[in-house]
């Protein structure tokens, strides 16, 4: 009786344990938190807010975003340092989080800091000016920037953000002294552009909606090639300068996450951003998706790592950075 009795207490054991391990390892179990290293309302929260709505719907949790700006778009990725690797925390990545560390001292390493989930967009660039703005190309800016130097005033996200650091190399090569702006966000920028508090900007999709509604204006694109909704606007190579804003961001979680719970992720916001919501804000912004796996993202990172390396020193041999 005693050991019919014990192999009962053993089973309902082994029953219990089981219903236990199964809980522990369903995954999200309670919201998921989305650092993006932007004020709200920029180009980077607006994509983000529709993909997380309907990536929340895929994961069966809802994904809450958490805006942190300042640092260069740095600080998700060092919120991801302090972070478990339980999948409940992520954060975007920008491209400055590749160049950073060998700018300042970061407590984060792109190729041993993060689990690299998915790649999601790049941003879709352009010099944009009021509408009402004295210069009508990029050569009358030129221009009026080499008759003044450092009068014109051009605003930037960050102070050693992507866009920041190409104007300065357009403006060497174009021969002419701007004076750069620092902003915490695009918002902020546009908001200083149409206050006519500086002059111009390198503008991503906040700028399309002031550009419809003919507030703004694309003075050149900080493309490769010209795109899609703007055909009659030149790109800043089309001029001679060759100067190009390439960023593209994704999202990752810290070191060590459980590869399970990567895919969980990866695939409900791939999922999301192909989504009519997904595509609908993409449009809208003037971008293009560009998914990535996470070792196809996990790659992009290593050899951008390696390319910014070697930009920092540029600049630096340049006097562009102190």
């Amino acid at each position: 009786m005693k050991t019919h009795l014990l192999s009962r207490l053993i089973a309902v054991t082994a029953l219990f344990a089981a219903a236990g391990t199964a809980t522990a390892e369903t995954y999200p179990q309670r919201p998921v938190t989305l650092i993006v290293p932007y004020a709200a309302g920029g180009p980077t929260d607006q994509h983000l807010r529709a993909v997380a709505d309907e990536a929340g719907k895929a994961l069966g949790q809802p994904v809450v975003l958490d805006n942190r700006p300042g640092a260069s778009g740095t600080n998700g990725a060092a919120a991801l340092v302090r972070a478990a690797p339980d999948g409940y925390t992520l954060a975007v990545l920008p491209a400055s989080v590749y160049r950073e560390p060998f700018i300042n001292k970061v407590a984060f390493d792109p190729a041993r800091s993060f689990s690299y989930v998915v790649m999601l967009s790049d941003y879709t660039f352009g010099l944009a000016v009021k509408a009402d703005a004295p210069w009508k190309t990029w050569q009358d800016f030129a221009a009026d920037a080499a008759r003044r130097p450092g009068k014109l005033n051009v605003g930037a996200t960050g102070a050693v953000g992507t866009p920041r650091i190409v104007m300065d190399e357009a403006a060497e090569m174009a021969k002419v002294q701007l004076n750069m702006v620092p902003f915490k966000g695009d918002a902020e920028v546009t908001n200083a552009i149409l206050g006519g508090h500086i002059d111009a900007a390198p503008l991503s999709g906040v700028a399309v909606p002031h550009i419809d509604a003919g507030k703004m204006r694309y003075l050149v694109m900080l493309t490769p090639q010209r795109v899609k909704r703007y055909p009659q606007v030149p790109t800043l190579r089309e001029q001679g300068v060759d100067a190009v804003i390439d960023s593209p961001y994704g999202i990752a979680g810290p070191a060590g996450m459980d590869p399970a719970r990567v895919k969980t992720v990866h695939d409900a916001f791939r999922k999301a951003l192909s989504s009519p919501a997904g595509l609908r804000v993409l449009e809208q912004l003037n971008q293009q998706a560009n998914a990535m796996d996470p070792e196809q993202y996990r790659r992009y990172a290593l050899a951008t790592t390696a390319r910014e390396k070697e930009r920092v020193a540029r600049l630096r041999q340049r006097g562009l950075l102190d």
